[in-house]
């Protein structure tokens, strides 16, 4: 028997799952949730950021609906400071970050750093998230901030081409910044969980749209994705000129990235399905086409377990650190397309060799990623030994419970939606009872 669907390997995800949520809990902070450092402390030389907050909620938000005890306070801690703290009631919208403790009228602080003035969709995707699975699992103001978060999507973000711009101005102009793969994927992944819990289609067509895009990408680059972009989309060979944000210096194309893509893919051609609408068969290739090819360009490089970061345009390592979430998002991805291919009715053989790299990419994150339950070291160079990481944080839990939940539900629903409907632990395609789709009372 194999590992996926076993008892005991179900067990095993479970723990691990359990235990980052207890340990993420130190995170807490007066208006958010926090950076940790590696020792496992609140880092307060670093912003309370609106995407590690949303992140937390969000992972919170799937523990109430697992039906874990203690997660109820912080996902509602997390809603509180995201429909409060976090809103720019001055020039709208949310501010990207804020300072630990409040004032002493009880107002947010606005963290003073370099990006200070500007306003970050990479952000604003993970608060669509958060607020998509707490309005699933119910909780108080969630649907009121998924709305107004949606309403300015549409008011702010979206680009003419059906894209979204990657940073504006505080009050909402364009900036001579330019944009980035990472904002793209994340955009997608929110909209998908945000049809489900508003149950509009429209936001998976919006996902499907900018899936279109990075497919014309992906093969125009032999299945590579370009990280960077120039204001009319065109692909940059290089790090834009003060674009680091202290988040993301890419040099190279991201394997993480092309792994994220693959399962995005069949995630939206699985929703595409659910309602009963014809799926481009685009979807499918380009999933298949960029997991093969970062898997080949990123594992092992040099003999060793782990994906190398980065490659150059003819496949060659760049950056050579192993990065937990990379590991996380290659796992992901090998389970959702051997999902789609059980789902299409092909025969269980033909998909092992999406189960080894299942069970070789867990293998690694157990044997040098996982430190002791609930801690999972983020960076190790290229021989797996740690790395001084040049962003001292571990807070991955998004990427980490995601990937322990992947071989427990379908593809769609959305992982929220999913364990609300009793469908975890039944990874099968689920029934197109199209339930979802034929009342529309969550619209604005």
């Amino acid at each position: 028997m194999g590992w996926i669907g076993s008892v005991e390997h179900n067990n095993w995800l479970s723990a691990q799952m359990r235990a980052l949520l207890e340990e993420a809990k130190c995170t807490m902070a007066s208006t958010g949730f926090a950076h940790l450092t590696t020792e496992g402390d609140a880092d307060t030389t670093r912003p309370v950021e609106l995407a590690v907050t949303s992140r937390m909620t969000y992972v919170y938000s799937l523990g109430i609906l697992m039906g874990i005890p203690g997660c109820r306070r912080f996902a509602d801690h997390g809603i509180h400071c995201l429909s409060t703290h976090f809103v720019d009631e001055t020039q709208g919208g949310w501010f990207t970050g804020l300072t630990h403790d409040l004032d002493a009228e009880g107002n947010a602080v606005p963290w003073e750093g370099p990006y200070a003035d500007m306003k970050s969709q990479f952000h604003h995707a993970f608060l669509i998230l958060a607020a998509s699975a707490a309005t699933v699992a119910n909780r108080p103001g969630a649907l009121e901030l998924l709305n107004a978060a949606l309403h300015d999507q549409e008011r702010f973000w979206l680009d003419k081409n059906g894209l979204v711009h990657d940073s504006l101005t505080a009050d909402h102009k364009p900036t001579d910044r330019l944009h980035a793969m990472d904002c793209l994927l994340h955009t997608a992944e929110a909209y998908l969980s945000a049809a489900e819990a508003t149950t509009d289609p429209l936001w998976i067509e919006r996902a499907e749209v900018i899936a279109q895009f990075v497919n014309e990408q992906a093969s125009s680059h032999n299945w590579r994705l370009p990280e960077y972009y120039d204001a009319q989309w065109k692909p940059l060979d290089h790090v834009p000129s003060g674009f680091d944000d202290g988040r993301r210096v890419y040099t190279g194309y991201v394997i993480g990235h092309s792994m994220q893509w693959a399962r995005l893919a069949v995630h939206i051609r699985a929703a595409l399905r659910s309602m009963g609408r014809q799926q481009p068969d685009y979807l499918f290739e380009m999933a298949q086409e960029l997991f093969h090819r970062a898997r080949v360009d990123g594992w092992r490089r040099n003999g060793k377990p782990g994906f190398a970061l980065t490659v150059s345009a003819d496949g060659e390592p760049v950056d050579t650190h192993h990065l937990q979430w990379v590991a996380c998002e290659g796992v992901c991805a090998a389970l959702a397309i051997r999902r789609a291919m059980l789902d299409d009715g092909v025969n269980p053989a033909e998909v092992e060799n999406y189960e080894h790299c299942h069970r070789s990419w867990l293998d690694f994150i157990n044997d040098y990623l996982i430190l002791s339950p609930g801690r999972w070291i983020r960076a190790l160079d290229e021989n797996n030994e740690p790395a001084s990481e040049p962003i001292a944080s571990r807070l991955d839990v998004y990427h980490a419970i995601q990937t322990l939940l992947m071989s427990r539900v379908p593809l769609w629903p959305p992982f929220a939606s999913a364990i609300s409907r009793d469908l975890l632990d039944h990874p099968e395609e689920a029934p197109t009872d199209r339930r979802s789709w034929n009342i529309f009372k969550h619209r604005w």
